[in-house]
């Protein structure tokens, strides 16, 4: 296709501001501009031009060319070379009259075991594909590829296994997106595993998808405690290190960043005080002209051989209801050891990331009384009770 294709959609695209606009023509201008990208990116990928650009691969060059996320980039590589395998749903989809939803669908049933019977049947597919519901081609395609592919079935266990993937994304706003696909026996054990971390707790406010979130965060956390480094791979583990200026992190004013070795973003003043508080993220704080006054070592905050006195004594959470286990904790200063507060059992009640987010970002506060107890309290001053600490086989 013509790249001209690109420049007349954008001009005809121009003219679909009227008070009631056609919305069927601006779709279809849309689907072609999409064609002729998808057919340019397959040209730029069979010369292989990426190389000599210095990209490693298609993804990389095409990430940095669109500035689209990893995931999109892959889906439209994956398209731009299935979609010259299928002539007539190529001409559908260039015209404007094949849904972009409908040609993926396409893409997929494709196989190179059955090129010939879709090679034959490709009009009828392209005419179910433009005619029918979403929904509705999607029953009748899975109906032809049984017919079609018959050794499908002995295929798809590897298939699915072979079609897992993960894509990781920084959003504009220092969010972060995950989506992928995982095999049944992995997807059953990473659901147990966050179901098994995300159950709610006494009172709990969180939809059961943030509390999946949180489950999540809860696992890696536990995974970066006990990653050991692979010989000639990597030269430390991952770290994560939160930056900011010793003056705004004792004020509680001003913000910091939060880095890794391939992304950086900013955090309020709350979130760090949190971060440095029991540091499985390391903290950088910084003086006047940006002089390093304290880097949080590999040694946390608090010790290893405190961490398991504390685990000894809490088992899990402090929060009433909350059943997140000790190794999914952090050690919380209940007065932070910015404004003085000791490293001591004390003053040291185990929490889950959740809860310590709550507090440090949601204003509410843990009072120590003395053997281990605390008391529990929210912004307007209310108490409310934690659980006990449990030494031996009874609470003390």
């Amino acid at each position: 296709m013509d790249t001209t294709v690109l420049s007349e959609c954008v001009e005809e695209l121009s003219r679909y501001h009227a008070p009631t606009p056609d919305v069927a023509a601006s779709t279809r201008l849309v689907r072609r501009a999409r064609a002729a990208q998808l057919d340019e990116v397959g040209i730029a990928v069979d010369a292989g031009s990426f190389f000599g650009l210095g990209f490693r691969s298609p993804t990389d060059w095409l990430t940095t060319t669109t500035r689209e996320g990893v995931g999109a980039c892959r889906t439209t590589l994956h398209l731009a070379d299935r979609i010259r395998k299928m002539p007539v749903v190529r001409e559908a989809f260039g015209a404007g009259d094949l849904a972009e939803t409908a040609l993926r669908l396409l893409a997929e049933a494709w196989h190179a075991d059955i090129a010939d019977a879709f090679a034959r049947d490709e009009q009828m597919l392209c005419g179910w594909a433009t005619s029918l519901s979403h929904k509705d081609f999607k029953f009748v395609l899975d109906t032809w590829r049984l017919h079609a592919d018959p050794d499908r079935a002995d295929r798809s266990e590897q298939e699915r296994y072979d079609a897992r993937a993960l894509h990781l994304s920084s959003m504009l706003d220092a969010m972060g997106r995950i989506d992928g696909m995982l095999d049944p026996e992995g997807f059953a054990l990473v659901r147990e595993a966050i179901r098994a971390l995300s159950q709610a707790a006494a009172d709990d406010t969180r939809s059961a998808a943030q509390r999946r979130s949180d489950g999540l965060v809860a696992m890696a956390r536990m995974a970066l405690e006990r990653v050991d480094p692979v010989p000639g791979r990597k030269r430390r583990k991952p770290k994560v290190v939160a930056t900011i200026s010793y003056d705004d992190l004792v004020a509680a004013t001003g913000g910091g960043s939060l880095e890794t070795d391939i992304d950086r973003s900013m955090l309020s003043t709350d979130a760090i005080r949190r971060i440095a508080c029991d540091c499985t993220v390391n903290r950088l704080i910084t003086g006047p002209q940006s002089t390093i006054l304290d880097f949080g070592r590999t040694q946390r905050v608090v010790s290893d051989r405190l961490f398991d006195v504390l685990a000894l004594r809490d088992h899990g959470c402090r929060f009433a209801g909350c059943t997140v286990p000790a190794s999914g904790c952090d050690a919380h200063h209940a007065i932070h050891w910015v404004d003085g507060g000791a490293t001591e059992p004390d003053n040291l009640p185990l929490v889950c990331w959740h809860h310590h987010h709550w507090l440090h970002e949601q204003h509410w506060s843990i009072e120590p009384l003395g053997g281990g107890h605390f008391i529990l309290i929210d912004p307007d001053g209310g108490a409310h009770t934690m659980r006990p600490p449990m030494v031996g086989p009874a609470p003390t």
